[in-house]
């Protein structure tokens, strides 16, 4: 892959996110018009529920049309979609829909993009691939939410919607006027079986490694900002300087993913986000708030690309569109975990306790690792 579709793809990438990290502020505005934590958790749940169940079809579509229309179309919805969220903000029915096709639209983007690089890269330099796509992420959920909380302080809730629907707006435009993209993909003979995919053990572990790791960092994402209001905090600068750490891990160090063992960085990495995450009850101590941003912000920052590339290896090519969107389905479940679920056990035991029991859920991640039959240098 050409190295100048390699940096459209991460530019992209950034501002889809810095889409979803708009949206990261929504559950403030939901609790202002008195919405529960259960209540809140479904209305973000709803996004990943979506972009789950559609997933299948997305890497069938990748397999057929190529990337490029499907990152286009994945654009237009999710621009369509934060356009109208402030033109209906108090009508239930209306947000759910909205949700829905904001999550479609999602997914088609995600699978296009991490199909495009697993396909694309070589091996040798793969972990290095995942790993700056990784940081784009990051730095816009570390620097995103930041700004998000100036603007709706000076402009009110609507800006978070605005914003959204700006940085989609752009990623769409660069995407439609690139010339010679050309189609990414030219599909294979063999259609993508999805059952032949689970029944791989190695990819399967992988697939619950995600879930596990992604369940946890959807519920710092989602409820730490609530969390930190409610004890006086800003939670924007805890978020920026630990994803800020991370960031700086994805494009710096990236390298040693292609180096070293990805399975040891990972069981590693999970023991290290596990223990920044338990101390979050602590922050209000400046010493634990410092630990606490090092140790999440090391572990995010090598597990996310590290699992990916680690996917990236299993299967064979004609397999690569299908088990990287089995893989983007994995974020999707754990989304939906951590949204949904963190919601509801927020109710019933508190944001604080939540935090406990999400450190322990990445604690387990570095015990799957250990245990599960992962290959790993697959070739492909």
């Amino acid at each position: 892959m050409k190295y100048s579709k390699l940096a459209i793809i991460n530019i992209l990438t950034f501002l889809v996110f810095s889409n979803i990290a708009f949206f990261f502020m929504y559950p403030i505005y939901l609790s202002t018009v008195d919405v529960s934590k259960t209540a809140i958790g479904l209305i973000m749940g709803t996004f990943s529920i979506a972009s789950l169940a559609v997933r299948p079809l997305v890497g069938k579509t990748i397999d057929r049309l190529g990337e490029k229309p499907v990152l286009v179309s994945g654009l237009l919805m999710i621009f369509c979609c934060s356009f109208l969220y402030h033109v209906i903000p108090g009508k239930l029915g209306a947000i759910y829909a909205l949700r829905i096709i904001h999550g479609v639209g999602f997914s088609a983007f995600i699978a296009a993009a991490f199909s495009t690089i697993a396909k694309f890269t070589p091996h040798e330099t793969r972990g290095r691939a995942f790993s700056h796509n990784g940081a784009t992420m990051l730095a816009a959920l570390g620097f995103v939410p930041l700004a998000g909380e100036r603007l709706m302080d000076a402009f009110g809730h609507p800006a978070i919607f605005h914003g959204g629907a700006a940085t989609t707006f752009l990623a769409f435009s660069i995407l439609v006027f690139t010339r010679k993209w050309g189609r990414l993909s030219q599909g294979v003979e063999q259609s993508v079986s999805y059952l032949e995919i689970v029944q791989d053990r190695s990819f399967f572990f992988v697939f619950m490694a995600m879930i596990l790791f992604v369940d946890v960092q959807a519920t710092v994402l989602h409820y730490f900002p609530l969390y930190a209001k409610t004890v006086g905090m800003r939670g924007g600068l805890f978020l920026s300087l630990s994803l800020g750490l991370a960031v700086a891990i994805r494009l710096f160090g990236g390298v040693l993913l292609d180096r070293y063992s990805k399975l040891v960085i990972i069981r590693i990495c999970f023991v290290l986000l596990g223990s920044g995450i338990l101390l979050i009850y602590k922050l209000d101590v400046p010493f634990f708030f410092v630990l606490s941003v090092v140790l999440y912000g090391s572990g995010l920052g090598y597990l996310f690309p590290a699992l990916n590339a680690l996917g990236a290896e299993q299967g064979s090519m004609a397999q690569k569109a299908g088990m990287m969107s089995m893989l983007t389905m994995a974020v999707d479940g754990g989304f939906i975990l951590g949204s949904i679920f963190s919601g509801l056990l927020s109710d019933m035991i508190g944001l604080s306790n939540t935090f406990v029991f999400a450190g322990a859920v990445s604690l387990l991640g570095a015990l799957v690792t250990s245990l599960a039959p992962i290959r790993e240098q697959a070739e492909n």
